[in-house]
């Protein structure tokens, strides 16, 4: 997974071999700057048995590297006093510590500019899949889950690019660059000390394991948080309405103690993992300069410099493996983010254009539905069973019947918000799945009970989706009965509506949901009771708005409240996905069947309200 995270960084190569040469420059000078401490208190503790030999005498003599590398060293910059070397060596830090904070500094420059992308990235891909997607995906999953997904795992994947990327390309370096200039000083020693390696390899892949499992759950947890937060802002009307405060908090806390369980587990876990490499480390080091100083104090194999720039190196070598145990940790927390992350982005959206689909240029003849069948899914139940309709260009068609009857799933699937599981739909006798959705689409305009509006200026909400002039979006706010209210605003065209539009009454919303059916000027319109939820005032401005925005279109009408469509072309009757009854309301009212029933059951309780007048 970490591997599928890492191919994020292909379009930025460039920028990754500058951040990797100016790593290089960094592990170059300070190993340098390490090689000449060592050698400089080699060189004020040395016996005068160990004093290097001359360049005169170098051609007459045989030399191994280690051998050599002190003498250069000795040459070029410890040729005088000890005074002298002294001040060499403080020159000579203080320019290579010089180069290695200009090279760390353009390594973590250009580093850090490609994670600020890849997320960039990774949220842009992930914004354009949930665009991608068709109704259902979002039917089966919760908000919280998937903002906690965009929000908290793409983070968390970003921290692992930011607390891995540097180290996984430097702390390798640091240990090449030490094990070479160990295996030089003392190759046997240096075989010794590389059998940690395999040791803490293998803890760290068992601890990894379970650190990876212990990270999902808790991602998995913050995402129901996530949610109840969300149900938290979008309910309190409800919450306080049935003083229900205090079982939401019972409810949020229960699952808060649950994600404080969860990530202490994780912690405990991720505390252990440094201390026990470290350990290890340690008792490595401590080994070795048992067996090196044995071999200084009794056998004389090695001499006392070597052995001190030796140990000087090792205990040197072990900072970038206690690092990379630091760094295998957030490896593992980017890895069960993006699990979550590419798990998600791994469904492929059910609705997609063919190949081979075609536009749809207008609406000239009619939709028909051919023994339609639909079943959501995960669910054995058909919404919708063997539907066979006609609707013709031009008539005015309404869909009633009880709650659940399949209505809504109907005129969903007209634009394919979700894809019939049986039969057919055509419109103009092209299948609708051989056309583009957004040709369909542009085809239909959709005013529903539940208005949304965003969190924008009045115009930009009208004029969505589409290019428009102020005028238009005015000329088009007139015809809708919003451009009076629009007015009275602060800033008129140009006022923030706030979320879901929380600055506007329920009878504002739909006239301006209305207005930007207007400017797209659909030729088929459907509305899902767009005047049910409002008072008497509000409904007769919308329905006026409504009654214009009907003229000249083909219209398919969700009705709740039946004296909405006594003026119907055509009624369909459906119940439990079924048509069951068809017909115009002067035949349908007297035939004896559900419609009937269900009229004169609402005529008989509007007829017992206050003031109703017939």
């Amino acid at each position: 997974m970490y591997r599928r995270i890492l191919k994020l960084i292909r379009p930025y190569w460039a920028q990754i071999s500058a951040g990797v040469g100016f790593s290089v420059i960094n592990v170059f000078f300070h190993s340098l700057t390490l090689w000449l401490s060592a050698s400089f208190i080699t060189t004020i503790f040395s016996n005068p048995e160990e004093q290097a030999v001359s360049p005169a005498n170098q051609l007459t003599q045989n030399f191994d590297l280690n051998d050599r590398l002190k003498q250069l060293t000795s040459e070029y910059f410890f040729s005088g006093s000890q005074l002298d070397a002294l001040g060499t060596l403080a020159l000579v830090i203080l320019l290579s510590y010089l180069i290695k904070s200009i090279a760390y500094y353009g390594n973590k420059l250009f580093i850090g500019y490609v994670q600020a992308k890849v997320v960039q990235d990774l949220r842009s891909r992930l914004y354009e899949h949930f665009l991608a997607q068709p109704l259902s995906f979002f039917q089966t999953r919760r908000s919280g889950d998937l903002i906690s997904l965009a929000m908290n795992d793409v983070l968390k994947v970003n921290q692992a690019l930011a607390t891995t990327f540097h180290p996984l390309v430097i702390e390798p370096l640091y240990i090449v660059t030490y094990l070479t200039i160990l295996f030089i000083i003392n190759w046997e020693l240096t075989l010794i000390s590389i059998l940690i390696i395999p040791v803490t390899t293998l803890f760290i892949t068992v601890i990894s394991k379970s650190i990876r499992r212990k990270v999902i759950r808790v991602q998995t947890q913050l995402g129901e948080i996530t949610s109840r937060f969300a149900e938290l802002i979008s309910g309190i009307r409800v919450i306080k309405a049935f003083v229900n405060e205090g079982n939401e908090q019972k409810r949020f806390g229960g699952e808060a103690r649950k994600l404080y369980r969860l990530m202490f587990r994780q912690i405990m876990l991720q505390s252990l993992s440094l201390p026990v490499t470290e350990m290890l480390g340690v008792a490595m080091a401590v080994t070795l300069l048992w067996l090196g100083g044995v071999q200084v104090l009794e056998y004389g194999t090695i001499s006392s410099s070597d052995f001190l720039r030796f140990i000087v190196i090792l205990f040197a070598l072990y900072q970038p493996i206690r690092n990379l145990a630091k760094v295998n940790i957030s490896i593992q927390t980017g890895v069960a983010a993006g699990s979550r992350v590419f798990q998600v982005l791994d469904v492929e959206p059910a609705i997609r254009d063919e190949s081979n689909s075609y536009e749809l240029i207008g609406f000239e003849k009619e939709i028909r539905f051919n023994a339609v069948g639909f079943t959501y899914a995960n669910s054995e139940l058909q919404a919708i069973n063997n539907l066979e309709t006609v609707i013709s260009k031009g008539e005015v068609v309404a869909l009633v019947g009880p709650s659940g009857a399949g209505k809504t799933t109907v005129v969903d699937l007209i634009p394919r918000f979700h894809d019939v599981t049986a039969g057919s739909i055509s419109i103009d006798g092209y299948d609708i799945r051989k056309l583009t959705r957004a040709s369909i689409r542009k085809q239909i305009g959709i005013v529903s009970q539940e208005t949304i509006l965003f969190n924008d200026t009045v115009f930009n909400n009208i004029s969505y989706g589409m290019q428009a002039s102020l005028a238009q979006v005015m000329e088009a706010a007139t015809r809708a009965n919003a451009h009076e209210f629009i007015t009275e605003l602060e800033e008129q065209y140009d006022t923030m509506l706030g979320e879901h539009g929380a600055r506007l009454s329920g009878g504002q919303k739909q006239r301006i949901a209305i207005a930007r059916a207007l400017l797209k000027d659909p030729a088929i319109l459907i509305l899902d009771e767009a005047t049910s939820a409002l008072d008497t005032a509000s409904e007769k401005a919308v329905q006026s708005a409504i009654d214009t925005l009907m003229k000249g279109r083909t219209v398919i009408v969700i009705a709740h409240r039946l004296s909405t469509i006594l003026n119907a072309d055509k009624i369909l009757v459906m119940d439990r996905g079924e048509i069951v009854e068809q017909g115009d309301h002067k035949t349908l009212s007297t035939a004896g069947g559900l419609y009937e029933k269900l009229y004169r059951l609402q005529f008989s309780t509007e007829s017992n309200k206050p003031g109703f007048t017939s």
